[in-house]
């Protein structure tokens, strides 16, 4: 933001100050089993090392007492975690918390492979995982379909939006976490919110 600078007489000059940034380094850790029925391959480690590489805070993953970067798709590989695995994730940086809401998530849900899902079951799976990610951090957030603009918090003005998995949205927020809330969102709506079959209808578009 500008300020300006007042001497007898009126303004002299204008200073942009920078907005506050987050600077407490905070560390969080946390256990979870790998569910996913074909283990820690290439879509759970694509999506883990995608989000995990938003955040400023520094991301391990260890399996079996080998402990790699978080945000390296070979490392993570190499980890050689299947179905029923124990790995621990370590966060540690000023947005830790929200990166560890975010990677805790995405492994609780079985990393959004959807494989052994039963699809009818959830038709809104994709409204529920922008408001689960948005939550996940302290700033404002909003996301603008078809002209409308609508808190992602406000759950019944989401509905009336008719969200679909790929629709033209766009987001926005406010707050000190701003950015990674909105690389964040913006990562889940290009993979259509990371609804399997909507992602591979429009990969066969591209291809044709």
């Amino acid at each position: 933001m500008a300020i300006s600078v007042w001497l007898l007489g009126g303004p002299v000059a204008s200073v942009r100050v920078r907005a506050p940034a987050m600077r407490t380094r905070t560390k969080y850790s946390k256990k979870m089993v790998i569910k996913n029925r074909l283990g820690f391959h290439v879509r759970p480690v694509q999506r883990f090392a995608e989000l995990a590489g938003i955040f400023r805070s520094s991301i391990e993953v260890e399996i079996d007492g080998q402990r790699v970067s978080g945000k390296s798709m070979l490392g993570l590989v190499s980890l050689g975690g299947r179905c029923g695995s124990v790995m621990r994730i370590t966060a540690m940086g000023e947005d830790a918390r929200q990166a560890m809401g975010v990677l805790s998530y995405l492994v609780d849900q079985n990393f959004f492979v959807e494989d052994d899902l039963d699809k009818e079951k959830y038709p809104d799976r994709h409204i529920t995982r922008l408001v689960t990610f948005a939550s996940c951090f302290d700033s404002n957030v909003w996301v603008v379909c078809r002209g409308k603009k609508i808190n992602v918090r406000d759950n019944e003005g989401l509905l009336s939006l008719g969200l679909r998995p790929t629709s033209r949205v766009e987001f926005l927020a406010e707050g000190l976490d701003s950015m990674q809330a909105r690389q964040v969102l913006d990562t889940l709506a290009s993979y259509q919110f990371y609804v399997e079959d909507e992602m591979g209808a429009r990969a066969r578009q591209k291809a044709d």
